[in-house]
């Protein structure tokens, strides 16, 4: 049940925003350590949805030995789930428009709809719009700790929860018990190097996915050079976008591009198993590929707009810098194209810095670097083969998070406490215990 249907924090830490929190199963009173708040990303993905998986032991990997020890919290950052929801409109966003402009209409083109998309999100939403950036969601969480008895937090963020953890520790570095950063986000790079770091992540998993795909007994691609039907694929759609005769222009799009495959191949990268139930996988992938190259590219088709899906856009675009002109975006290009011959730059990274371009409100937390000082001793796990937080941001925070532990996993997928495995132990024994490893730096096989 809900341990707080509703709790007001400051809008502006002068006003008031209902956000919603919501613990999975309670904990054995008897052996209770505290509560541990998770965060699964996105950002727009709600916590809550993630907390009722665990509570019904949903949710693989090593989480059913925290639920013993802590109530497991997800608090619904401002703008997602069961908060205030951020409301855009449905057909501005379903506009096509290219993410890599290569003219100045195109550049245009884009600004223009992005401009007129995040005015119909102010006038449907709120002034909350101008708020859900993630140093707010920080302090909100900052908010509800203190109303649950003020003892020190323990956190746990995936993905882009992990930058909600590590701004949240900057801002409160003395009141935390435990700090998990998986799948690390790092926010303090340039766009430019963003874009790279984002490229060759997604572009080394990518090479894992085609070994796999040619051999591997479950993909329906075995035998086949996937590596060329990938880019055949690419290059027929972007001369003539692929049918997508599933979709009807309102739950998908009816036709194909290149960027849509380019954009939505990259979540299914992240899981090679099942994907913890999130329609993911590398066999998914292969085949949504499989069918493509036949004519049916309903699987890689951009879905349509959704509260998460406006959700992701308003956080970003106050947390992120974008291009204010197209010779910035195509040096950009020119970068991309000359180191990714795969992808072509196409990232979340790229995703969230074009799509961002015109927005009516200005940035309201850019990336910095953190120096983070605390007692705390913060435990950063990564993978080698991750498509969407590649491992050099987690080695940049090393710098930024002076008091640390990285934990690098061999292999792929993004995170390591869903996966189980090696890694997942020392999660699970550090949030029970306390206690980090003691070497700042160690590797996993699983």
């Amino acid at each position: 049940m809900p341990l707080s249907r509703y709790r007001d924090v400051a809008l502006t830490f002068q006003g008031t925003n209902n956000c919603t929190l919501l613990p999975a199963a309670p904990s054995n009173t008897t052996s209770k350590i505290g509560s541990v708040f998770i965060n699964p990303g996105g950002p727009g993905s709600p916590a809550s949805s993630l907390v009722s998986l665990i509570a019904i032991s949903a949710f693989p990997g090593q989480t059913p030995q925290l639920r013993p020890a802590f109530d497991i919290i997800g608090l619904d950052p401002r703008g997602t789930g069961m908060s205030h929801q951020i409301k855009c409109d449905p057909a501005i966003y379903a506009e096509v428009v290219s993410l890599f402009p290569q003219t100045e209409e195109e550049y245009a083109a884009l600004a223009n709809k992005n401009k007129r998309l995040g005015e119909s999100c102010r006038e449907l939403t709120g002034p909350l719009l101008e708020h859900v950036d993630t140093i707010s969601a920080a302090k909100d969480h900052e908010a509800v700790r203190i109303a649950l008895g003020n003892e020190p937090i323990n956190f746990v963020g995936l993905s882009y929860g992990s930058q909600l953890a590590a701004q949240y520790i900057s801002l409160f570095p003395d009141n935390v018990r435990t700090l998990v950063l998986d799948a690390i986000s790092q926010h303090s790079q340039s766009e430019a190097a963003d874009v790279f770091i984002g490229a060759s992540s997604y572009e080394l998993v990518l090479q894992h996915f085609f070994a796999w795909a040619a051999t591997g007994e479950n993909s329906p691609l075995r035998g086949q050079d996937v590596k060329a039907l990938w880019l055949d694929l690419l290059a027929n759609a972007k001369e003539t976008p692929i049918p997508a005769p599933s979709c009807d222009d309102i739950t998908c799009r009816a036709a194909v591009s290149d960027e849509d495959i380019l954009f939505n191949a990259q979540g299914h990268l992240n899981f090679p198993g099942a994907g913890i139930g999130l329609g993911a996988s590398w066999e998914l992938l292969a085949s949504a590929l499989f069918n493509a190259s036949r004519g049916d590219a309903t699987a890689l088709s951009t879905s349509s707009a959704s509260p998460e899906v406006f959700s992701r856009l308003a956080i970003q675009c106050l947390d992120w810098d974008r291009s204010d002109s197209l010779a910035e975006v195509k040096a950009k290009m020119e970068m991309a194209n000359a180191y990714f011959d795969l992808n072509r730059g196409a990232n979340h990274r790229w995703a969230a810095q074009h799509a961002c371009i015109g927005w009516p409100v200005p940035v309201k937390n850019p990336p910095q670097k953190l120096d983070v000082k605390s007692n705390t001793t913060v435990l950063m796990v990564t993978s080698t083969g991750d498509a969407s937080t590649g491992i050099p941001w987690a080695v940049g925070m090393l710098e930024e998070i002076k008091n640390s532990v990285l934990v690098v996993r061999q292999g792929d997928g993004h995170g390591s406490l869903p996966l189980g495995g090696e890694a997942g132990d020392i999660i699970v024994e550090y949030l029970i215990t306390g206690k980090a490893p003691a070497q700042r730096f160690l590797t996993t096989k699983s």
